[in-house]
């Protein structure tokens, strides 16, 4: 303890040295309140501006924020959308909307969100992500949220968990609002990927008594969406005889019916001036099924070949190390699958926060729980192979060219190949307890001391089951012979005999050329009565297997403390303080024998491992956390601020359970993931000086410094064992990577912010500069080395507005240079290329109480492209399309 102590005081030398310069010194004197800064509002934008200004100046940290004046009015459709307006925010869109945030450089699941002040547990309904601390934004409708503030300085008194920044999301109380407040907003939202018009609607009643000690608050959220997404992928590079090697190259169509169902309640009872009690209930649900058609060319497989027959090529043509042009007459590896999932996501959370106020002490007590449960409930999938010989062709170089000797979209020409499916269910819990006090005082420059106490127990886990439709007595052998999966087989000699791949045939309208992107549609209700009622009056069965490396359980105990001092002068203002915090976690997962493949059937006696336990392990850790604020007035019209602190990230949910994943075992090459339970948190020294000058009304130009000191970013070991091939029934040698504390590194930048009016019309701009580095060496053959994750060299927004009495208008650009995502599942480095987009917002007022409104999102339907470290070895091309939503909205 003592030596983690010394080292936490080190952390905030820099305050402690600007603590010494506040009590010395004397400065004009100009009213202040803490509050939040940098607020951009949603409607009235010239005159919100001017009280964001007014707030911003009045802060004791470095916090930006966002709030949405009028009901339902937040300036996006989507929360992360909205942040990624704010300086040192990046955004990832994957599909088409925000979904993850970057704060200063920090990856997603090194920043927390908060909701009212605490967790929202999330579970994603996405197959392929793993559980992460990262916030999904997509699962909360931002007509739900009135604020939101990101904490870049950490205060004593608010959650620990973050490296770059905490987010803070803030709901309506009742008793804010005029009583029987009404809104209601009906929305279309046309898709061009889809081609559809979704139906989106919010509504809110919020009413009072006449003595406005209990109020009561409703709304509801219902939104619908078609997400359509075509692209081109390479699922990973392999090395293959010194030259990089494309393992799959495929042109993928996914589709998803989204239906989101929100309900939000607060009921606040305020019994007298001194006291109230508000009660937060948040219930939200996404169904979020979806299929997958992806018709892939396996090139490594021929490349592996090619290295004892060179002749398996007819022409290559390798780039820098890179193949990147190729043909095969005949004999090529392909691959059509079909993949279909019932996915959905839900969260909820109960919170009762409790205010006491007095002159002598001011108590704050909040208890509650939040709780999701996601994911993919059932899968249903099949590969379908040519049935005759098949050569191709692939160049991607330019606009990616694939051309393959078969006629996709013809069903007569494929057979199935294989079937396969399970489920990927997973939770999130956490309940926790809280009380706060400040006693205001009079000690010299301090005018309060605050302190409290916060307790949280959190459990995260993981099911994964297969579903084999090979497997014995799957079929009342005393009729049919085998298994129902060579029943299907037999049956289905090619996919038009079955009517799997019917219907019009598909254009994939991607970045690409060539035959590929004409591919038969499968019929999804088709293939899911096969796989889940029977055929030819032969009912379906499989058998049902845990995935034994992947079921695991990881709960967490944190318990903190802190004390803050806050305090004032002639000109200046802050607070210091210290957090300790505690953290115990119990990882769980199975540890078995390899003599049944790592499977364990449950609804039928087939695989059983000869040795199988639940172990766990446990692992713990505590920090002292300081954190020190000042902000000095200048002069009338100009702050310096500065901050320091000392802040912690834990580990991510699948990265310290005890579990293992692997791609595709048909590949040369395969590889997977392994986690580690005894990984240690992200611990980083930071500190910001930020300057302001307010030079007119409504009107600022700032400037802020920031440094962080990462003591160990994530690194990461290899080893290489042996899996078993279900389809081919042999093992197949796979190369594992697990995560381990390694070194670390610094992350400093710069942030710019210019604001002004114009008369009616206005500007907002921003600009953020980052440079992080790893002190691990940069080794290409060690993926992931030397790396940061999530951080872009450059970002930059510019809004241009415009705004009288009845009409307003906002053109919005965003824009961020390349960055890392991290190991894609297949183990290779994921890089995103630089991307900007163009967005636009008009609204008119009908009346007082009716408006009308028209968003523009993703005007010029830039391209999503993902690589492999060389830009060269595309990983991904897409193109999310352009979204138009047109709406009323009613306010009385």
């Amino acid at each position: 303890m003592r030596n983690k102590l010394r080292s936490a005081i080190k952390a905030i030398n820099y305050g402690s040295i600007t603590t010494a310069a506040v009590l010395g010194m004397a400065a004009p004197v100009f009213a202040q309140d803490a509050g939040p800064i940098e607020e951009v509002t949603v409607t009235g934008i010239r005159s919100s501006l001017t009280q964001s200004i007014d707030k911003k100046r009045d802060a004791n940290a470095v916090v930006d924020a966002i709030t949405a004046e009028d009901i339902g009015k937040f300036p996006d459709k989507n929360v992360a959308d909205s942040l990624s307006r704010i300086t040192g925010i990046g955004v990832s869109r994957e599909f088409g909307e925000g979904e993850k945030i970057t704060v200063r450089g920090a990856s997603p699941s090194t920043n927390r969100t908060l909701l009212n002040g605490q967790s929202v547990a999330s579970a994603d309904w996405f197959i392929l992500d793993v559980p992460s601390r990262s916030f999904n934004y997509t699962l909360l409708p931002s007509a739900l949220v009135s604020s939101l503030e990101v904490y870049k300085s950490p205060v004593a008194s608010m959650d620990e968990g973050s490296l770059g920044g905490t987010v803070v999301l803030t709901t309506r109380r009742p008793l804010d609002l005029p009583a029987n407040a009404v809104s209601v907003k009906v929305e279309g939202q046309y898709s061009e990927t889809s081609g559809e018009t979704d139906p989106q609607l919010s509504a809110m009643y919020s009413w009072k008594n006449d003595d406005e000690t209990i109020g009561l608050l409703v709304s509801g959220v219902s939104q619908q969406r078609k997400v359509v997404r075509e692209g081109v992928e390479i699922l990973g590079w392999r090395d293959t005889g010194g030259v990089k090697v494309p393992s799959h190259i495929g042109v993928p169509r996914f589709e998803q019916e989204r239906d989101r169902q929100t309900v939000f309640a607060s009921a606040q009872f305020a019994p007298s001036e001194n006291l109230d009690f508000t009660l937060n209930v948040l219930k939200s649900k996404m169904d979020s099924n979806n299929h997958n058609q992806n018709w892939l060319i396996f090139p490594n497989n021929e490349a592996t070949e090619a290295l004892t027959d060179p002749t398996v090529w007819t022409s290559s043509t390798v780039e820098d190390g890179n193949l990147v042009a190729a043909s095969v007459a005949t004999g090529g590896s392909t691959e059509f699958d079909f993949i279909n999932r019932r996915s959905s996501t839900e969260t909820q959370s109960v919170d009762l926060d409790i205010n006491y106020f007095s002159d002598s002490v001011n108590v704050h007590a909040q208890i509650g729980s939040t709780d999701a449960k996601g994911g993919t409930y059932r899968e249903a999938s099949y590969s379908a192979l040519p049935i005759n010989d098949i050569g191709y062709t692939f160049d991607l170089r330019g606009t990616p060219e694939l051309n393959t000797t078969v006629d996709s979209s013809d069903p007569t020409a494929f057979a199935p190949g294989w079937i396969w499916g399970g489920k990927k269910p997973t939770t999130d819990k956490e309940t926790y307890a809280q009380v706060d006090f400040e006693l205001p005082i009079e000690a010299g420059v301090f005018t309060a001391i605050k302190t409290g106490i916060k307790l949280r127990d959190a459990e995260r886990t993981q099911e994964r089951a297969v579903f084999s439709w090979h497997g014995p007595n799957t079929i009342d052998e005393d009729n049919v012979s085998g298994s129902y999966l060579d029943h299907v087989f037999a049956t289905c000699t090619t996919f038009a005999v079955c009517g799997l791949g019917v219907g019009t045939p598909e254009n994939i309208d991607v970045l690409a050329s060539g035959n590929m992107t004409d591919q038969m549609y499968h019929d999804q209700a088709a293939f899911e009565e096969i796989a889940f009622v029977g055929l030819d009056g032969v009912p379906a069965d499989y058998a049902v297997s845990l995935e034994l490396a992947q079921n695991w359980e990881v709960s967490e105990k944190i318990n903190a403390l802190y004390v803050q001092g806050d305090f004032e002068g002639d000109g200046f203002r802050g607070n210091m303080g210290v957090r300790y915090v505690s953290t115990k976690q119990t990882s769980g997962g199975y540890e078995f024998s390899d003599d049944s493949w790592g499977f364990y059937t449950i609804d039928r006696e087939w695989l059983t491992p000869s040795s199988l336990e639940w172990v766990t392990t446990d692992n713990s850790y505590s920090e002292i956390l300081p954190s020190f604020n000042v902000a000095f007035d200048l002069n009338a019209d100009q702050i310096l601020r500065f901050s320091s602190a000392r802040v912690m990230s834990r580990q991510n949910w699948n990265d310290i359970s005890a579990s293992e994943s692997f791609g595709s075992l048909n590949q040369a090459a395969p590889a997977g993931t392994r986690s580690n339970p005894l990984l240690n948190p992200q611990i980083a020294d930071q500190f910001d000086i930020s300057w302001e000058w307010y030079f007119d009304d409504a009107s600022l130009l700032s400037a802020t410094y920031f440094f962080k000191d990462i003591k160990s970013y994530r690194s990461y070991v290899f080893d290489t064992s042996p899996r078993y091939n279900e389809e081919t029934e042999e093992f197949v040698d796979v190369t594992f990577q697990q995560p381990v504390n390694g070194l670390g590194g610094t992350t400093d930048g710069l942030e710019l912010s210019y604001q002004q009016g114009f008369g009616d019309f206005g500007v907002v701009a921003n600009y953020t500069y980052t440079n992080a580095t790893n002190e691990q060496e940069r080794d290409e053959t060690s993926p992931g080395s030397g790396l940061v994750e999530g951080t872009s060299d450059h970002m930059m927004n510019l809004t241009g507005y415009y705004e009288n009495d009845v009409l307003s208008a906002r053109l919005m650009y965003n824009y961020r240079t390349e960055w890392y995502k991290g190991l894609h599942f297949n183990g290779d480095e994921l890089w995103n290329d630089a991307f900007g987009q163009w967005d636009a917002s008009f609204s008119y007022n009908v009346t007082d109480n009716v408006s009308l409104s028209l968003e523009a999102i993703n005007l010029l339907n830039e391209e999503v492209i993902e690589y492999n470290t060389d830009k060269a070895r595309v990983m991904s091309l897409y193109q999310n399309g352009r979204r138009i939503v047109a709406g009323v909205s009613i306010n009385f």
